[in-house]
């Protein structure tokens, strides 16, 4: 089995505004079918994906408010962010990823207005614990089958001292072998889907959006689960 892992937002519980952090966890069934799927959408949606990752200008000022080049650098293709996309191509995602049966997605959400201060003293700490915690309820809730499993996670937001840790700690406390990896994530293309419906969910537990989108995948049995914490 292998699971791919990014996120979207932060975990803060001093910020109003940022009511959730988003993990979501891309179960893989079929990974070379859904490879193809992507080079496929990458290819069909280029040069409207080239354009989406252009700097931001205030129409005023003409100051930049949202930086581009983050899926392209010198207008070579890099990687998919769903924090670059609008509400068109996410949708058109969410459109073109629900016809396939190859994933699976499993979502954690976490409100960070009831996370302690000092619970949140360690993000890295919070994301492992959350996330153990969730494995063990899709284990025993059969969401998950028992089985050796990998788990491929973006590396941004992981420290060093941390890395080795979280393989250690799911071995000693959870049903199951895992591995555990972090990758760039301009070097895994699974992950980049994680990431991209990591940001489509933060922006329906934020503001209500994509709920039709969020239907959908329910209805076509790829979101399989959402793991609330606390």
């Amino acid at each position: 089995m292998i699971v791919y892992i990014d996120e979207s937002g932060s975990i803060n519980n001093h910020m109003p505004k940022n009511k959730y952090f988003i993990i979501a966890m891309v179960r893989v069934t079929d990974k070379d079918a859904l490879k193809r799927a992507y080079k496929r959408f990458v290819s069909a949606n280029h040069d409207r994906l080239l354009e989406l990752d252009r700097d931001k200008l205030n129409p005023n000022t003409k100051k930049v408010i949202k930086p581009g080049g983050i899926m392209f650098r010198n207008g070579k293709f890099r990687e998919l962010k769903g924090s670059q996309f609008d509400k068109d191509m996410k949708e058109k995602f969410v459109e073109y990823f629900s016809r396939r049966q190859s994933f699976e997605i499993h979502y954690i959400e976490i409100a960070n207005k009831e996370l302690s201060n000092e619970f949140c003293e360690n993000i890295s700490r919070i994301f492992n614990y959350v996330l153990r915690l969730a494995l063990e309820y899709l284990l025993n809730k059969s969401y998950l089958p028992i089985e050796d499993c990998s788990l491929q996670i973006d590396e941004r937001n992981e420290r060093m001292e941390t890395k080795h840790f979280l393989e250690h700690y799911l071995n000693k406390t959870t049903t199951g072998k895992f591995f555990v990896a972090y990758f760039d994530s301009v070097n895994n293309a699974l992950i980049q889907i994680a990431d991209v419906f990591a940001n489509i969910y933060y922006s329906y537990a934020q503001i209500g959006a994509y709920e039709e989108e969020i239907n959908k995948l329910k209805e076509q049995g790829i979101l399989k689960s959402v793991f609330r914490f606390p």
